[in-house]
């Protein structure tokens, strides 16, 4: 209550007085009551009953008309704060959507460039592994021809001329050398001061609407709603139960 009187006194909306919250709050607790210890069980307890239902319709149609002018109030400068909020921020999203756009090219093609400068690199870095394996192999090949001359030598002097002859006419191959992959290092483009990050959004457009599976469709139960207000039982739609239940409405009352 100290917060409604606050609110009036700045003149902001025309709140219900204290005396008329005391009283709203006061018929609450006695209409609780005497819902509370209702037992309907007779043509007079229904009487009763039906005389609280109309009692408690009263009662809200009192509380809402204390509550009009503040809720028309209210209502009107939400909605002119909402509208002028809503305009400048809407004011900024071709700016946005122009600036992200541009963003977007760039680091497309930023990305481009990357993948264009590794491939390079694995390029330049096949080529001199296969230059330091065919250097290697070279190298290995020479070593193998060396240690046979010096094992025909050796027979040689050792009088085993046929030996010598033997393994001078035999042709030498190498073991195939292993040798470690060139690595070329590649440097990433620099981060650019108060950027944000580029993150890969998936998005869809449907392109047939017959062909999507039945798990991805909505059912609109607000156009069923109509049909069914509209022709009650005579309502026949596939794979829906209309049905009734009763439910207790005071005379000339909307609850």
């Amino acid at each position: 209550m100290a917060e409604a009187t606050a609110v009036q006194e700045r003149g902001l909306v025309a709140m219900p007085s204290d005396e008329r919250i005391q009283a709203i709050e006061t018929g609450r607790a006695t209409l609780l009551a005497r819902a509370e210890a209702l037992v309907v069980d007779s043509l007079e307890s229904e009487q009763v009953a039906w005389a609280c239902v109309n009692a408690i319709g009263e009662f809200k149609k009192g509380i809402e008309a204390d509550f009009a002018a503040a809720k028309q109030g209210t209502h009107r400068a939400w909605k002119a704060v909402v509208a002028q909020e809503k305009g400048h921020l809407e004011a900024l999203a071709r700016p946005d959507e122009i600036v992200r756009g541009k963003l977007s090219t760039w680091e497309a093609e930023k990305r481009r460039i990357q993948a264009e400068i590794e491939r390079k690199a694995r390029e330049e870095a096949e080529k001199a592994t296969a230059e330091l394996r065919r250097l290697a192999q070279e190298q290995a090949q020479k070593d193998a021809e060396e240690r046979r001359l010096q094992e025909a030598v050796a027979a040689e002097a050792a009088g085993d001329t046929a030996q010598a002859e033997e393994l001078l006419g035999t042709p030498v191959e190498a073991e195939p050398v292993e040798v470690p992959t060139v690595f070329v290092p590649v440097m990433s483009a620099p981060k650019v001061e108060g950027a944000g990050a580029m993150v890969e959004v998936w998005k869809f457009e449907i392109t047939d609407a017959r062909a999507v599976p039945r798990e991805y469709l909505s059912i609109n139960e607000s156009a069923i709603g109509k049909v069914v207000q509209a022709l009650k039982g005579a309502a026949n739609i596939p794979g829906v139960r209309v049905y009734s239940t009763l439910e207790a409405r005071r005379t000339g009352g909307r609850r």
